[in-house]
């Protein structure tokens, strides 16, 4: 905190379950809020989903009510009519597994001054949400969905990671 306040650039990870949950974490830990509020300039999360092997990457219709049987609530993310998205079907270069690397989803809060006077006030990760969701933060799972549909990974593949978001609207 010192350095961030001397003008440094300053980057740290430590464990917490979302970005949102990064600030509660960091005022148990002892910081005090004014000093969040003056050296935040942003909080990402990260996870790491296996991405589709492109050597036996072959694309499947899912119709949303299908996703909705096999994974309730996820259907709200894709589109009334059919979604295309791929899986891996298994080769030679990724040991029959369908999958081959791995790539990251992401979620952002930026610390804008809505969000530095929100931290001002030791807000629940729930507060913080709602301020971030309002001034267009994505979740890791909307993030994934993403990623989902350009190919990169599979639905499967981001609810092992991320499950859908309950509480965020």
């Amino acid at each position: 905190m010192n350095a961030a306040l001397t003008g440094h650039l300053v980057l740290s990870t430590f464990h917490a379950n979302d970005a949102a949950t990064g600030i509660p974490r960091l005022l148990d830990m002892g910081a005090e809020p004014f000093l969040l509020a003056s050296t935040l300039e942003v909080i990402i999360a990260q996870r790491l989903v296996r991405k589709i092997c492109t050597s036996c990457r072959v694309s499947r219709q899912e119709i949303s009510e299908n996703i909705e049987k096999l994974f309730p609530g996820v259907s709200r993310y894709f589109s009334k009519s059919a979604s295309t998205v791929y899986i891996g079907k298994g080769c030679s270069n990724c040991s029959n597994t369908g999958y081959k690397g791995r790539t990251a989803i992401f979620e952002f809060i930026k610390i804008t001054p809505a969000m530095k006077e929100l931290i001002l006030k030791r807000p629940s990760t729930q507060e913080l949400w709602a301020l971030a969701r309002q001034e267009g933060a994505h979740t890791l799972f909307e993030d994934g969905i993403e990623k989902v549909m350009n190919g990169e990974t599979t639905i499967e593949e981001l609810l092992r990671v991320a499950a859908p978001p309950d509480n965020i609207k």
